[in-house]
């Protein structure tokens, strides 16, 4: 897998487990609205934590780290034959 893969691969993870967060705070905070809306509410409104109820936003963002980190070595083992500075 190449360097700009990885990157590629990373930043996507990175980004979907951003998305899936906000989508859940936003329909979260719509869900609370909702409730105040009509001038009272049963219980003071609980605000779950995404990273421990949706496995995949933590999935998407550890699995993230090690290809930003596997695209980020800069001491990338490469062949002479594959150098294309070489004469």
């Amino acid at each position: 897998m190449s360097r700009f893969n990885q990157l590629v691969a990373g930043g996507i993870l990175l980004f979907l487990s951003g998305l899936l967060y906000t989508l859940e705070r936003i329909a979260l905070y719509i869900r609370w609205y909702a409730e105040i809306s009509t001038g009272s509410w049963l219980e003071k409104p609980s605000f779950v934590d995404p990273f421990l109820q949706n496995w995949f936003v933590t999935l998407f963002l550890f699995a993230a780290i090690p290809f930003f980190l596997a695209a980020m070595n800069v001491t990338q083992k490469i062949s002479p034959s594959e150098n294309p500075t070489d004469s």
